[in-house]
This record gives C-alpha cells, structure tokens and sequence, in this order.
C-alpha cells in the first residue's frame, strides 16, 4: 500500500499544502498529513473552503517514478487522468450516498457540492520533484437553512440522516486511493478515462463554464475528453473545447 504509507499529524496547521510542501523531500510516496484543527484551507482558483466541524480534509504527497520519466509533452495529460484517479478513489465510497462527479473536480450530490480536490505540482530546477493533493468532504457538518451555503453545499450526514463514522470513511477513501493510483502507475489510463467519464453528472445538460480569463459561455456539456477537457457544444455543430486547467467555474443553467 502506498497511499497512507507514512502519517504526519500536527495539532493545527494554517496551510496544510505548504505544510507537506515544506516535507517533499523527506516525505515518501503517499505520505498523508492530518491535523486536529485546520484554520484555513483553499479551494481552487484561490477560493476559501470554508472550515466545519465534522469535515473530513486529507492532504497527501505523491512521488511516482513516472513523474521523472515523463515527456514534457505528455505532463498535462498525464497529470489530467492523475486528477481522474484521485477522484475516483474519493468518490467510490461515496457512491451509496448518490455521490457524483462535477466536471472539472467537485464531489456534488441533486447539484450541491459536497466537496472537492486540489492539486499542485512542485517544481525543481525545471523538473517535477512531486505532487501536493489535498481533498476535504463534507461528512459530519450540517448545514442549517439559515447558512448561505445550504442552497449550494450539503454533507454525508445530511444525506444519510444520521452520523458517518469518519474513521471508517477515511480508511475506505485511503484504500480506494491507494488502488486507483496503483492503477494510474500501470499505464490504466484508458480505463480511469472512462470510470471518471461514466461518473459526470453534468453531461448533456446545460451549462456555463467561467474561465479564467474571465470568459464565460453557455452550452451542452457534450463529452469530456481523455486530457480531461470539456466538449461544450453551443448551437447546432458548433463546439467549444474548455481546458481542464483553464476553467474557474461551472454551473448549472436554470
């Protein structure tokens, strides 16, 4: 097992990326960082996650061999169906829940996020030396009607009306990691393609994308692509591709 193979645990921590950044070198393949208290913690593009009791947040190092090996041309795609195996391996346990993908990274269930992934690469001379990964899931925090985020945020309990055992959640996230990352090492790229594929909710609905240049458009999430990319289908046989790593928000059209 290589995912869990090393844990660092810390009282409390303000970043836990830069946390395990500050460890790349020490730090063996799969090493996880936990902390008792988090008191911030970033989404993508920036944004804050916004911290509860009862969440489950994971920050975790990987330093596959590939990584060293891999044509520049090829990083983005590879490091692309990384991403797709690392949200399988999160989503698998949260499937019984009616847990699905959101295109590019979020867990959502009925359109309302339950959590989400964030990964960087850490560079060295030019060269990738390893990958920072962090994931927080909504699992024990209720969201009350008053709060701004219960029209757009939901969590396990909520869904399953009464409390998770975070512990046994955390140890079937771990191991369903660990085989999706074994699966990616094995060149499985195709088939982590079209498990991620089969997984997205939004296909064949109605969208707009925000990019970050600050572009939004609207159209048919037609197809998602083995890089990852979207295939936005406007009007007619007009398409849009969207990059993976381009997009900052998308949301469902009324």
């Amino acid at each position: 097992m290589i995912i869990g193979s090393k844990l660092y645990r810390i009282q409390s921590t303000d970043d836990s990326m830069a946390w395990a950044r500050s460890l790349i070198h020490e730090a063996p393949d799969g090493a996880l960082f936990l902390a008792d208290n988090y008191t911030h913690a970033r989404g993508r593009q920036g944004r804050v996650w916004q911290i509860m009791p009862g969440q489950l947040m994971v920050t975790m190092i990987l330093k596959p061999p590939l990584l060293k090996v891999m044509h520049a041309d090829d990083f983005d795609v590879r490091l692309s169906q990384l991403n797709m195996a690392i949200a399988l391996g999160i989503v698998s346990p949260l499937k019984q829940y009616g847990v699905s993908l959101k295109w590019p990274n979020d867990f959502v269930v009925d359109h309302k996020k339950l959590g989400g992934v964030l990964m960087q690469a850490v560079w060295e001379n030019n060269s990738p030396c390893g990958l920072i990964v962090g994931f927080a899931i909504n699992v024990n925090n209720t969201i009350t009607p008053e709060h701004e985020l219960y029209a757009t945020a939901t969590s396990v309990c909520m869904l399953s009306g009464s409390t998770v055992d975070m512990r046994a959640l955390y140890k079937e996230i771990i191991a369903n990691l660990d085989a999706w990352y074994a699966a990616w090492q094995q060149l499985a790229f195709g088939s982590i393609y079209k498990a991620w594929r089969q997984e997205q909710l939004y296909l064949g609905k109605q969208i707009t994308v925000h990019q970050k240049d600050g572009s939004v458009c609207a159209g048919m999430a037609q197809q998602v692509m083995p890089n990852g990319d979207l295939v936005l289908a406007l009007d007619g046989k007009k398409q849009q591709i969207i990059s993976f790593y381009q997009v900052e928000e998308v949301r469902l059209m009324p």
